[in-house]
């Protein structure tokens, strides 16, 4: 599993229950999606990936996947360096109960993720070596006690289902390997 990561969850209730029932793909919703946000610019789809190798998209790309209950974005514009400065244009992107946010890069040792449910935030958190990054609001989740593993890998494992390890991979984890997604190249409109 990537150790860099950028995605953002909407979804009716918990996304592990949602992904690890293998969902089937709704191409048109995943159009309107990415048009919503981003509203300004080109978007041409540019075809289909797993999620698993679209969790650090390119520059310019963005992943999108819809489902019943469940939409997601991996996507680099969307990701701040905080949690909590989360654009309320994505938090208002569908119209589903929780907003879930996962973003890291392995090589920076920053790890940040964020809770949003009914449209308040519940949870944020940004790990860095740069305290400017650094967040910490909310209560923290029963996963953030175990202190015996990467918080990145944690975290990703907890909120989504993903192992970081695939030797370590449980029958009931989810597979992003078999998650599609659909790619769109977004450019700014001449």
């Amino acid at each position: 599993m990537a150790l860099n990561d950028t995605l953002v969850v909407f979804a009716d209730g918990n996304p592990i229950d949602v992904l690890r029932a293998c969902p089937v793909l709704d191409r048109p919703a995943t159009r309107a999606l990415a048009e919503r946000l981003f509203p300004a610019a080109d978007v041409e789809e540019i075809g289909d990936e797993l999620l698993r190798d679209a969790l650090n998209p390119p520059a310019g790309v963005v992943y999108v996947g819809c489902f019943a209950g469940l939409d997601l974005v991996c996507s680099w514009h969307l990701t701040p360096r905080r949690p909590s400065e989360l654009d309320p244009v994505v938090l208002s992107a569908t119209q589903r109960r929780n907003v879930y946010l996962h973003a890291a890069h392995g090589d920076a040792g920053w790890c940040s993720y964020g809770l949003w449910r009914d449209g308040a935030r519940v949870r944020a958190v940004s790990v860095c070596p740069d305290p400017a990054v650094s967040e910490d609001e909310g209560e923290p989740l029963p996963f953030e006690d175990a202190g015996d593993e990467d918080l990145t890998c944690r975290s990703m494992h907890a909120l989504f289902g993903f192992r970081c390890d695939e030797d370590e991979d449980r029958l009931d984890d989810v597979d992003p390997e078999v998650i599609p997604v659909v790619a769109y190249r977004v450019s700014t409109a001449s």
